[in-house]
């Protein structure tokens, strides 16, 4: 009864547009509204729009995760390409409410269509590492792999993902109410540089380093990666970045250096995401086996 597998998940995952299309991946575009004004993530408006805008001028950003209605139309349109197992992997349940719609359409298109089967993954990440997850489960299922196998693959091996990120400014976590306005004007003041982490069974973000100079930024990152895969041989990595290419490159250079050999992706950290850090962040994110 069951056919093809394909993997949804939505543009936080950031995964490249030609890796999506290549692994057969369906990304649902999150809406970001700046000034009143809606978009797309990565369809209507682009990372350098955006952090450009953000370095000059006061706005007003808002973002939204994708609605149990357009989960339900993914499916459908997944279904009409005779496909009928569906890996559905959306942002950590603790840092968006897209993992609740995504169950919740699931639930509701299983019921109106049963020769469906539909698995949500909490998979407690978000960004690089949500989409190095689900471009090894789509490549996984490409290569044959047994749809229930991949499931149970996923189920367990996000625990060997892991996402290191330095913010520019505080500002942008402050506004977000990710952190108190206090932290962020003493931060500021002391041009303290934070590295935040998403490595823990939670899902959600925490400090992993305090720093005061940018040189020290690449080393860091490049340090606590190495801490958290040491002794495993297959590794994916993936640079991101907000408007700081120059540090992207040096950081993949740094990467490459520890890891010779590896693969690694570099990509724009996409506005929906961008809008809670501000433009300058720089970040690195693995999956290990």
């Amino acid at each position: 009864m069951f056919g093809e597998a394909v993997v949804v998940t939505g543009s936080v995952a950031q995964v490249p547009k030609g890796v999506a299309e290549t692994l057969g991946i369906e990304v649902l575009p999150l809406i970001i509204s700046v000034n009143g004004e809606e978009f797309r993530d990565q369809v209507t408006i682009f990372a350098g729009q955006l952090y450009k805008r953000m370095r000059v001028e006061q706005l007003e950003v808002k973002t939204a995760a994708p609605t149990v209605g357009e989960y339900y139309e993914a499916f459908k349109r997944i279904r009409e390409k005779d496909i009928h197992q569906i890996i559905c992997n959306p942002t950590s349940t603790n840092l968006s409410s897209d993992y609740s719609a995504a169950v919740n359409a699931a639930n509701i298109f299983m019921a109106d269509y049963p020769d469906v089967k539909i698995c949500v993954l909490d998979s407690r990440r978000v960004a690089v590492t949500q989409g190095l997850l689900c471009i090894e489960a789509a490549q996984k299922l490409k290569d044959g792999v047994p749809f229930e196998e991949v499931v149970e693959y996923c189920k367990t091996e996000w625990r060997k993902t892991g996402l290191f990120a330095a913010v520019e400014t505080l500002k942008y976590l402050a506004q977000g109410g990710r952190i108190g306005k206090a932290a962020s004007l003493l931060g500021n003041s002391l041009h303290i540089m934070p590295i935040l982490s998403v490595v823990n069974d939670e899902g959600v973000a925490a400090p992993a380093a305090v720093l005061r100079r940018k040189d020290k930024i690449v080393p860091t990152l490049v340090s606590l990666v190495k801490k958290y895969t040491d002794g495993y041989s297959k590794l994916r990595l993936g640079v991101t970045h907000a408007d700081n290419l120059e540090g992207a490159e040096a950081l993949r250079e740094a990467l490459l250096a520890e890891f010779p050999g590896k693969e690694i992706l570099i990509d724009d950290f996409t506005p929906v995401m961008g809008a809670h850090t501000g433009p300058g962040l720089l970040a690195v994110g693995y999956l290990y086996e």
